[in-house]
């Protein structure tokens, strides 16, 4: 371990937008992103902007000549795409790399790195959208957490946890964000089990969620993670102040750490301009979706420090006039230091309540749901048979293919209800039965810990300590 204060970790993600028939121009970007990655050590493509210094003193550069040791890249769905970034990504020394295989159509997660791979992991998330809401893909798609431990010269082992989870919910303040509840208190679960075996613990990706949302301060609480981008730039303005509206839109893409929905990204300026001019997102400039999280373990002497974060790969590609991605990427360069790791804000009943009242508003929905996709199924089944007994007394014989293909069309009705309603439906009541659970569970044992604070332990009407 000697030596190790001056070893430092470049890491960087990214949300490559590719989808198979559906992202405008897949194949040319995904070769760009390759071409910039192979490129990322050379003083000419260290980073997409010059070194400048923005308005409230934050300074936006790339580390000039260095290259990365670990990139994460989401919606990578085809296999062919992985194989050629992760073939021209050892040109710059990412010499190891992992596709991870989930759901029916794949995770659409990769794991580039310059350090040897020791194991690795993909683990789908139990809750995961609904089979019925098949535009949205994300049931099928198998959206996961997977993981590699590389083992760094001169500093050991280091988990790398990249992830891209559920989309559709907000901000998860309604039922409608419960699968993505869950899903961050599965990830800092497999956060803090990662740090408990004494390594060092990387989450990167796609959170579609916003930095004051209840999912990442869920995340960060009960992980005791820390983000890499607040670290190292101070609070942005709000929105509504006069000192946001003095900047530009770069200006206020430096300063809010935006990745999405940016004015800048030529596949996300159409979409903005149909947004009416006071929308959050419009006044902001966009949103900040994707995240580097970091904790080091609690008992050692070299901590993870995280030194300087940049966005990467804002400006069109050169060649075709279009974003690299409809995210921008972010990264990040960690030192490790003998300095104590400050430590996040702690997980509080606060918090953990309305994540309960929001799971337990799904579950409620959920077991509705269900029950209305039964009756479906039972309706369904009534008219196949009816219309099947119907085409026998038709007297028009030329009509009985009608009566047996309505017949087909409602017998495939009833078993997609069927599969929907009961299989989906109980699933989903389950595993949101199994987060309600750990989570009451943890809000008993901190109300309890509160017990020597005060010398005594009140209880509510409902029987939990207050």
């Amino acid at each position: 371990m000697q030596g190790q204060s001056q070893k430092r970790l470049r890491v960087l993600s990214l949300n490559c937008w590719g989808l198979w028939l559906v992202a405008d121009k897949r194949r040319q970007r995904i070769e760009a992103i390759a071409d910039w990655i192979a490129h990322s050590s050379s003083p000419l493509a260290a980073s997409s902007y010059s070194s400048e210094r923005h308005a409230g003193g934050i300074e936006e550069q790339g580390e000039v000549g260095e290259g990365y040791d670990v990139v994460a890249l989401q919606e990578l769905w085809v296999r062919s795409d992985y194989e050629h970034v992760a073939e021209r990504a050892k040109e710059a020394g990412l010499v190891h790399s992992r596709f991870f295989y989930s759901g029916a159509i794949g995770s659409g997660l990769a794991i580039l790195s310059r350090h040897p791979i020791v194991s690795a992991f993909v683990s789908p998330y139990p809750l995961n959208g609904f089979p019925l809401h098949f535009i949205e893909g994300d049931f099928f798609a198998g959206k996961a957490v997977c993981g590699v431990c590389v083992d760094v010269e001169g500093v050991g082992k280091v988990d790398v946890l990249n992830t891209h989870m559920y989309a559709p919910g907000g901000e998860g303040d309604t039922i409608t964000g419960a699968h993505r509840v869950a899903q961050a208190w599965e990830l800092a679960r497999i956060a803090t089990e990662k740090a408990e075996r004494g390594r060092h613990v990387l989450v990167m990706g796609d959170f579609n969620s916003q930095p004051h949302s209840l999912i990442m301060r869920l995340i960060t609480t009960n992980g005791s993670l820390l983000d890499s981008f607040a670290e190292t730039h101070p609070p942005p303005p709000s929105i509504t102040s006069a000192a946001h509206r003095a900047l530009s839109p770069v200006e206020a893409m430096h300063a809010h750490g935006i990745t999405c929905d940016s004015p800048l990204n030529t596949y996300s300026a159409p979409k903005l301009r149909k947004k009416r001019s006071g929308d959050e997102v419009v006044l902001r400039g966009g949103k900040r979706l994707d995240y580097i999280l970091y904790r080091s373990p609690a008992d050692s002497p070299w901590q993870l420090r995280a030194e300087s974060t940049s966005l990467e790969l804002t400006e069109p590609i050169p060649s075709l006039g279009v974003s690299y991605s409809d995210h921008f990427a972010l990264s990040t360069t960690f030192s490790f230091t003998q300095q104590q790791q400050r430590l996040p804000d702690p997980l509080t009943p606060d918090l953990l309540s309305p994540a309960l009242s929001n799971l337990h508003g799904a579950y409620r929905a959920s077991l509705a749901s269900s029950r209305f996709q039964l009756r479906m199924f039972l309706g369904c089944i009534a008219a196949a048979l009816g219309l099947t007994v119907a085409s026998s007394f038709e007297p028009l014989r030329a009509l009985n293919w009608l009566f047996t293909l309505l017949g087909v069309v409602a017998g495939a009705g009833g078993a997609t209800f069927l599969y929907t309603g009961f299989l989906g439906g109980s699933w989903e009541a389950g595993q949101l039965r199994n987060v309600i659970t750990e989570m009451e569970a943890e809000l008993q044992r901190i109300r309890i810990a509160r017990v020597d604070e005060r010398g005594s332990v009140e209880m509510d009407d409902g029987g939990w300590t207050r």
